[in-house]
């Protein structure tokens, strides 16, 4: 072997060694970020003439577990799903009140009917009377209040789904334009790593609104695929169209034509319906809680307010029908075929209400009573007492039986509970799967003490072509002085 051979030899030596200690320095410094793969140097012999003239770098190796990425990404998905829900559900939870909680509305509810018993003890006490009214005043306000949330968490809903839309057609832009620059690097033998860490980043942000799978194409690019087999990119990228709205109201529905729904635009296949599409993740969470989960909790509310209506109209022998007692529809006769959003509107009868006008005396006389009757009578009391206490279905929303009206606010909220208690088991349990596969993800990742001895090698072999160098170097010297 010639002099310039061996030269030529520990140069290229010197060469994959600094790249390897480049690779080293990069994968250490990012042993803490998300979507980083490690790097690993790829290696072979050089050969000029069929004869060795060193080593040459093949190439930079992004080492990542597909499958656990895969794995985790579906599970992210799903935990995204549950948190919207619980989140909602919660705060729904809340505004409804838990037994024992003084401003619930199950403490309202025996509020009004204990006021009931107490006056019809006492039916010539205006201050019972009175206090009738009162705790009637704050039951339907508890219930307005109620529905106004509702009313919030599904506009909130909507301006999510257009945010959430907005997020995603510009992620699934960048995932196709990385593709292509990717594609170029791979192309003129250049290292995408860099970029693929940056895709990596870009799906992983995808998954948390919509499941995807990603499938391997030629020169590093991929494709994402949803669960149902809808390609969201393979070789361009799909675009989703929604439009928000701005103010929602209990009788507008998707099915209506009243909100929008979600249309996409440039996919490579499409499979059953744009919201099968995409089902699963934070964006079909939205869609599920502005058009499922909150209409179904408006509903019962709406029926058990209608409930409260009939019941107290019921009780007034007084009453023709159609007339309203105790509770109103804003005031006026409540009309069945107008039940939607009942809840934001239901009120006390204002002729019972004496800061409107209205007499007190006439929960004790009836409503169309001609005169006052004995301050002594509690017929009329009782029958109010009877009507709220006796079991009854009611004749709309999911309501699991016949009950008194505590029982049926008792079952609005267990079924609010129930909910909320369920997304948020799935919740824990999606966060485990999620952190289960992240810890098989990253159990392939940066060791730094591997790579430290990987350094102490790197440092070595460094050290033993330099010496070849001098070596060589002082060949020639010897040779030059001859």
């Amino acid at each position: 072997m010639s002099l310039s051979a061996s030269l030529s030899n520990a140069v290229s030596g010197l060469h994959a060694v600094s790249r390897a200690a480049e690779l080293v320095s990069a994968n250490v410094s990012n042993a803490m970020t998300e979507s980083y793969g490690r790097r690993e140097l790829s290696l072979s012999a050089a050969t000029i003439g069929g004869r060795g003239a060193g080593v040459q770098v093949s190439g930079v190796e992004r080492i990542v577990n597909q499958a656990a990425i895969a794995d985790r990404r579906l599970a992210q998905a799903e935990l995204s799903y549950h948190t919207a829900h619980s989140e909602v559900l919660s705060g729904v939870e809340q505004v409804v009140g838990t037994p024992g909680d003084a401003a619930s509305l199950s403490a309202f509810t025996d509020k009004f009917e204990q006021s009931l018993i107490i006056a019809s003890a006492d039916p010539s006490s205006g201050a019972n009377l009175n206090a009738v009214v009162n705790s009637a005043i704050d039951l339907t306000t508890k219930i307005n209040e109620i529905s106004d949330r509702l009313h919030v968490e599904r506009e909130a809903a909507d301006q999510s789904i257009d945010t959430q839309v907005l997020q995603l057609n510009t992620a699934l832009s960048d995932v196709d334009r990385l593709n292509k620059e990717i594609r170029l690097q791979m192309n003129s033998g250049g290292d995408p790593s860099g970029l693929l860490d940056q895709r990596q980043a870009l799906i992983d942000g995808i998954s948390e609104l919509v499941p995807v799978q990603t499938v391997d194409r030629d020169f590093g690019q991929v494709a994402l695929v949803t669960p149902n087999g809808t390609t969201l990119v393979d070789s361009q990228a799909a675009s989703f169209t929604f439009n928000p709205t701005s103010k929602i109201t209990a009788d507008m529905s998707l099915s209506s034509g009243a909100l929008s729904g979600l249309q996409i635009a440039g996919a490579s296949s499409v499979s059953g319906t744009s919201i099968e599409a995409i089902a699963g993740g934070s964006l079909a969470a939205a869609f599920e809680l502005r058009d499922q989960s909150i209409p179904l909790m408006q509903a019962n509310l709406d029926a058990l307010s209608r409930n409260l209506i009939e019941r107290a109209a019921d009780a007034d022998d007084t009453l023709l029908a159609g007339e309203v007692g105790l509770f109103s529809d804003a005031g006026g006769a409540f009309d069945p075929l107008l039940e939607e959003g009942l809840s934001s509107r239901l009120s006390v009868n204002n002729s019972y209400v004496a800061a409107h006008g209205g007499d007190p005396t006439k929960l004790r006389d009836g409503l169309n009573s001609l005169s006052p009757g004995p301050a002594s009578e509690n017929a009329m009391l009782n029958a109010h007492v009877q009507a709220f206490s006796e079991a009854r279905l009611p004749v709309s929303g999911q309501y699991s039986s016949a009950e008194s009206l505590s029982g049926l606010v008792g079952d609005f909220l267990s079924k609010v509970s129930q909910g909320r208690q369920q997304s948020e088991q799935r919740q824990s349990y999606e966060a485990t799967r999620v952190q289960v596969f992240r810890d098989v993800e990253q159990a392939g990742g940066v060791d730094t003490d591997q790579e430290m001895q990987k350094l102490l090698l790197i440092e070595r072999n460094y050290a033993a072509n330099a010496k070849v160098i001098q070596a060589v170097d002082e060949m020639l010297q010897s040779l030059l002085r001859i």
